[in-house]
């Protein structure tokens, strides 16, 4: 999947490589260079509908390409990491201990506050990571799991959070040329559902392709082939 994102990793790679020549003093002036950066390659954050400090958000996008894709050590580079990756850090280490069994106290305790942006910042890093191919999809659905169970007063959020990444994935899919049919899309569409116990929040196809079409930036002729969808008022055909 690191092809589909090819540019996105690309775009994180200078800044990181801007960041370790102390180019940025805060991680302020990084989440403002990062939004540079992507609008000069024409790449787009990992969004859903919504674009609200989206930049922000997507700094854990280039904290798991400085630290899984480029291999840089978290002790090592212990100054750079605490300067602009701390609040992914922690929430690293809060996911790991929520997978390991532990209770809300993990989150506290690493990230200081339990609150609904940080646990959608946990969501969204391992999430990343996944999608990244970093992480096993497997230890996502875990992990929301732990969360939907910890905090029953955000399982309708957690549920919207489940539909987004269901569409990222889905859209990436399309994008990678694995996903061509409607029938495959609907397939993989269950079986996530399912995986995430999400049966209720299956993702739109309109969702699927504002991902696809408008984040991943594939042509839209390519991506309705894969979708119910219509184009120019007349519906495309299967392989279209």
């Amino acid at each position: 999947m690191k092809k589909v994102h090819s540019r996105r990793i690309e775009a994180c790679i200078d800044l990181i490589s801007r960041a370790l020549k102390n180019e940025y003093k805060s991680r302020e002036e990084a989440v403002k260079a990062l939004e540079k950066i992507y609008q000069g390659s024409g790449v787009e954050p990992l969004r859903g509908w919504t674009k609200i400090n989206i930049f922000e958000k997507e700094m854990c996008t280039a904290y798991i390409v400085a630290k899984y894709g480029l291999g840089l050590d978290v002790e090592e580079y212990n100054d750079f990491y605490r300067i602009f990756f701390g609040l992914e850090l922690k929430a690293e280490r809060a996911a790991e201990r929520l997978k390991s069994g532990e209770g809300v106290e993990a989150i506290l305790e690493e990230v200081g506050s339990v609150d609904e942006n940080t646990v959608f910042r946990i969501a969204r890093l391992e999430a990343t990571a996944v999608l990244l191919g970093f992480k096993e999809e497997d230890g996502l659905a875990h992990l929301l799991k732990r969360l939907n169970d910890l905090f029953p007063d955000l399982n309708n959020k957690i549920s919207g959070f489940k539909k987004f990444y269901i569409a990222l994935k889905l859209a990436q899919e399309i994008v990678a040329g694995n996903v061509k049919t409607r029938y495959e899309k609907e397939a993989l569409k269950h079986a996530l559902c399912l995986k995430f116990d999400a049966v209720k929040a299956a993702p739109s196809d309109d969702f699927i392709r504002e991902v696809a079409v408008n984040v991943l930036k594939a042509k839209e002729y390519y991506v309705n082939n894969a979708l119910s969808l219509k184009q120019h008022g007349v519906e495309e055909t299967v392989g279209a």
